[in-house]
C-alpha cells in the first residue's frame, strides 16, 4: 500500500461540490470526489477513497486543490495524472501526482489554504465570465475595500462570517494574508489563513462589496467581527466567483 498526492483542478459549474453525496442527493449533479472516485477505480482496478484539502461548494472552482489516496497499484505516481485525464471528464483534471510518506491526510495536514475571488466590475454582463467571477454591474470603491480588509490580517474569531450548515469546533482563524488587486474591470480578492469557515471568503466579499458601494462603512467589516451571529454580515457572494487556489504543507510532506 502507497499514498498519493494529487493536485487537482475543476470547473465547478457542473458539480454539487467536492463531497460524495449520499442516498437520494446522489440523484442531482455529481460530486468532484464521487467522480474522481470512479477514474481512480478504472485505473487502478480497486475501490479508493480519496481525500480533499477543501470541501468545496456547489459551483466552486478549483486550481490547486490537492487530494491523497492510498493505492496498491504499482502505476507510477508520474503517469497517475495522464492516466486518470483518460477517465475524467474534460471539467475537472489531475495536474500533478506524487509518492507521499503514509499517513499524509491532505485535509488535515494542512498548514494553510488560498482562496480566490473574483468580479467582474462594469455595467454590462459577461458571456464568457458567467460562471467564473460576480458581476457587480456599481462602480466599487477599490480603495476603500482594500482599507476595510487589511485589518482582517491575524487572529480572530470569524463567528460572524461563518455560514449555517456546519458546527466547527472552533470559528477562531489565522489570517496571513488578505490583498484586492485589480486588472482592468476585474477585482480579486485573496486570503491565505490557516483555515476557513463554510462561506466565510463568500461572507466576507459580500460585506466588502456593500463597503466598495458606499452602503457600508470601511471600518464596520472588521467591527462586525463582535458579532456572535452572521445577521449583520454578508449578503453572501455567488459560489462561482470562488477560486481555491493553492494548499500548502509542512516541508517534509511537500
Amino acid at each position: 500500500m502507497r499514498t498519493l498526492k494529487l493536485v487537482v483542478e475543476y470547473d465547478g459549474t457542473g458539480y454539487c461540490g467536492w463531497q460524495r453525496q449520499q442516498g437520494s442527493a446522489a440523484a442531482g449533479a455529481p460530486s468532484v470526489q464521487a467522480t474522481l472516485e470512479a477514474a481512480v477505480a478504472d485505473v487502478t482496478g480497486e475501490p479508493v477513497e480519496v481525500v480533499g484539502a477543501g470541501r468545496t461548494d456547489a459551483g466552486v472552482h478549483a486550481c490547486g486543490q490537492v487530494v491523497s489516496l492510498a493505492t496498491t497499484s504499482r502505476i507510477p505516481a508520474a503517469r497517475f495524472p495522464a492516466a486518470l485525464n483518460g477517465h475524467l471528464p474534460p471539467d475537472l483534471r489531475v495536474l500533478d501526482a506524487r509518492d507521499v510518506p503514509d499517513g499524509f491526510h491532505a485535509r488535515y495536514d494542512a498548514v494553510a489554504r488560498t482562496y480566490r475571488y473574483a468580479i467582474l466590475n462594469r455595467a454590462a454582463p459577461s458571456a464568457l465570465l458567467r460562471d467564473r467571477a460576480y458581476h457587480v454591474p456599481e462602480p466599487l470603491d477599490l480603495e476603500a475595500m482594500r482599507r476595510a480588509v487589511a485589518p482582517f490580517t491575524g487572529r480572530h474569531d470569524f463567528a460572524a462570517y461563518h455560514g449555517v450548515g456546519s458546527g466547527p469546533r472552533t470559528t477562531i482563524c489565522t489570517v496571513r494574508d488578505a490583498t484586492w488587486a485589480r486588472c482592468g474591470d476585474r477585482l480579486t480578492l485573496t486570503v491565505t489563513a490557516d483555515r476557513f469557515l463554510r462561506h466565510m471568503v463568500r461572507m466576507l466579499v459580500g460585506t466588502l462589496v456593500r463597503v466598495g458601494r458606499g452602503r457600508l462603512d470601511a471600518d464596520a467589516p472588521v467591527a462586525l467581527l463582535g458579532d456572535r451571529d452572521n445577521q449583520r454580515t454578508g449578503p453572501t457572494a455567488p459560489a462561482h466567483g470562488l477560486y481555491l487556489v493553492r494548499v500548502e504543507y509542512p516541508e517534509a510532506l511537500g
